[in-house]
């Protein structure tokens, strides 16, 4: 990398608040070590509490997805990769993470996001009790209760947001990119 773009990365960086940033490969030492430095970097902020809890709850749950459904890096031997950034503004935390998808799945990520961004607290909260009721023995991609997106709806001051960009040169996968305001 050339030192100016370095520079133009690291104000990117500062102006929006970035508290933390990894990009490469996943794996759960690497979770591991990525929440060790997260924990570190919170109470370096004198950041505590409630509102650190459901921080770090977020973070863990959107690295745990890149990880569990990242298709393999062509090329490499189960290989999965993604990018998290962790930041503040204001009073306010956010969370962003960023992994390759199947795009076949594309849709299932837009059904199961978009009704989130219009519920309410309290519906969230009702689909999550009821998520947890659900059988799941039929869903064969989820590979939990299928809670993770309510579980970050919940836990967030602002609706979730997200976007999925296709990749031309390779139609079999998509950039997803999910973000949480806590």
């Amino acid at each position: 990398m050339q030192l100016d773009l370095f520079s133009v990365f690291r104000n990117t960086a500062d102006f929006n608040g970035v508290l933390f940033y990894y990009n490469g490969d996943l794996s759960q030492n690497v979770i591991a070590t990525m929440g060790d430095a997260l924990k570190q970097r919170l109470e370096s902020q004198d950041t505590g509490g409630p509102k650190a809890r459901k921080l770090f709850s977020s973070f863990i749950e959107m690295v745990q997805n890149a990880l569990h459904y990242s298709p393999p890096v062509p090329g490499t031997n189960a290989q999965r990769v993604g990018a998290v950034a962790v930041g503040k503004q204001g009073d306010k935390f956010y969370i962003v993470c960023g992994n390759l998808v199947e795009s076949r799945h594309i849709q299932r990520i837009r059904d199961k996001i978009e009704p989130l961004q219009a519920m309410t607290l309290d519906q969230i909260k009702q689909a999550y009790r009821e998520q947890l009721k659900a059988d799941h023995s039929g869903d064969t991609v989820s590979k939990g209760a299928g809670l993770g997106f309510l579980t970050l709806a919940r836990d967030a001051s602002e609706p979730i947001e997200y976007s999925l960009v296709e990749m031309p040169e390779n139609r079999d996968v998509a950039y997803f990119y999910l973000k949480a305001t806590v």
